[in-house]
């Protein structure tokens, strides 16, 4: 089977190697780049603003454009931490600690090279895990029933809730939970029951997720980015004086160590790579030979986070694909399209679209190396893109939030949604509560929901249904030892003495 897969991506990236099919990944990295770089935007909000573009055209193209925004958001998010010191995306946070000391120095140049070599070297391996994994997590789900697919929800749905908000996790789950409840809205798949919709045919179909992710996310950034105000000042890019190869050769077990954390870190349910990113910079400070120089401008303290949150694509698009259970936000959206073109992400994918896995594969690992070389194409215009007030870039967001809202189905309802979304993500923002658990729950919401009262059925009632399989003893025991891991942790912590 793996064989098969290794000649399928072979296959697929000579297919891929066509005029139309590189003008789009270089249009899509280009973009990717771009939204990465500009503050308060992200992966999750760029993919969701390119899909309702991609409705109309072939599914290969669709994918090689998304997927090359999905990779460009990751090393974009880095220039404007290492120039500005203000992060583009969520995981160039842990970036800007190293990143604009580096600048300061005059060495921006030298670190936006190692982010942009570091982030070509992650995502290479988070695509290894990805071709390595899929065929045999894709058989392991072929295996899965109805009681598999509750405890892989209620897993999802704990998981996430847990690692957003890990000072309080009971935060996170509640969000998990009004996800599930916002998954309930529509017609139920069982008996054809009409649940929450509150009278409004638009309703009977659901929430549509594009809208209210745009919403979600969307909205809280052109606000919050309306209400800084700031004036941005660069520093100077400096010369290119570090011999990359060199040194990626050098640092070629932390990068591989940092890869394997994102991948990890992205396979998580709607985890993603901000928090691989954190991680991956903690680990560095621990084991790295400069980890006490970190904060004062380290090369390691770029690579460390860079890698990560580009391997974490292949770790959240895996579980995406093969369980239909996104390992991200952005990875989320990207579900939501490909099921807008017909395709059902999940343990059939491989038998009725072989071909998915193998495509995507291709793309990413183009993507890859567009990422060297569109990244370093436009690092220098971006210097003068930073500058752009943030009045006139935020009104031109809103608009493509609208349209993309109102193209989906041409329905001035999800328009609505999409407000009443981006209210909640305003909120959310606000009380700097994490929306991630709430996007989970509404994708997991309906399995759980479906494969709950079908085990139910099955049984007649009993719970035994729940409890004796094998693959579902597995995922309890999961659940069980995230529960009990962190509290064992704080136990065998030794305690200060005062």
């Amino acid at each position: 089977m793996l064989l098969d897969q290794l000649g399928n991506f072979i296959s697929d990236l000579a297919t891929l190697m066509t005029p139309t099919n590189l003008a789009l990944q270089f249009l899509g990295m280009g973009l990717g780049v771009i939204v990465g770089a500009l503050p308060g935007l992200g992966a999750t909000l760029g993919i969701a603003l390119l899909t309702p573009v991609t409705f109309a055209v072939p599914t290969e193209y669709a994918i090689a454009v998304t997927m090359s925004l999905y990779i460009g958001v990751m090393f974009g998010g880095s220039i404007s931490a290492i120039l500005i010191n203000i992060p583009g995306t969520g995981s160039a946070v842990a970036t800007l600690f190293d990143g604009y000391p580096l600048a300061k120095k005059g060495l921006a140049a030298n670190a936006i090279m190692v982010s942009r070599w570091t982030s070509a070297v992650g995502t290479i391996y988070g695509l290894f895990a990805f071709l390595l994994l899929a065929p045999l997590l894709g058989m392991m789900a072929v295996n899965f029933a109805s009681p598999e697919y509750f405890w892989l929800g209620i897993m999802g749905v704990y998981v996430c809730g847990s690692f957003s908000s890990p000072e309080m996790p009971v935060k996170g789950w509640i969000g998990g939970l009004i996800g599930v409840l916002i998954a309930f809205i529509g017609i139920e798949d069982i008996q054809g029951v009409q649940r929450f919709t509150f009278g409004r045919p638009e309703l009977l179909g659901g929430v549509e997720l594009i809208p209210a992710m745009m919403g979600f996310f969307g909205i809280p950034a052109i606000i919050s980015a309306l209400s800084v105000g700031r004036t941005v000042t660069t520093e100077d890019m400096g010369k290119k004086d570090v011999p990359i190869l060199r040194y990626l050769w050098k640092e070629n077990y932390h990068i591989f160590r940092w890869s394997m954390i994102g991948v990890w870190i992205g396979a998580l349910p709607g985890v993603g790579e901000n928090v691989a990113a954190f991680l991956a910079y903690a680990d560095a400070k621990k084991h790295h030979p400069d980890g006490p120089k970190f904060g004062t401008g380290v090369y390691a303290g770029v690579a460390a986070p860079e890698t990560a949150n580009n391997s974490a694509i292949g770790g959240a698009v895996l579980p995406m694909l093969t369980l239909g259970v996104p390992g991200s936000p952005p990875a989320a959206v990207l579900l939501g399209m490909l099921m807008l073109h017909g395709l059902h992400p999940g343990p059939m994918l491989m038998n009725d679209h072989p071909e998915i896995i193998p495509q995507i594969g291709a793309t990413i690992l183009i993507g890859t190396i567009l990422t060297v070389v569109v990244g370093a194409i436009l690092t220098k215009p971006m210097v003068h893109l930073l500058k752009i007030r943030q009045e006139i870039l935020m009104a031109i967001v809103a608009v493509m939030v609208v349209i993309g809202s109102y193209s989906m189905k041409t329905s001035i309802f999800d328009v609505q949604i999409m407000l009443l979304f981006g209210v909640i993500g305003y909120f959310c923002d606000k009380l700097d509560y994490n929306p991630a658990p709430i996007v989970v729950g509404m994708i997991l919401g309906s399995i759980i929901d479906f494969n709950l009262r079908r085990t139910l059925i099955v049984n007649a009632g009993s719970l035994v249904g729940f409890f004796n399989r094998p693959f579902s003893i597995a995922l309890i025991c999961l659940i069980l030892l995230s529960m009990v891991g962190p509290v064992l942790k704080k136990i065998r912590k030794p305690k200060v003495r005062t």
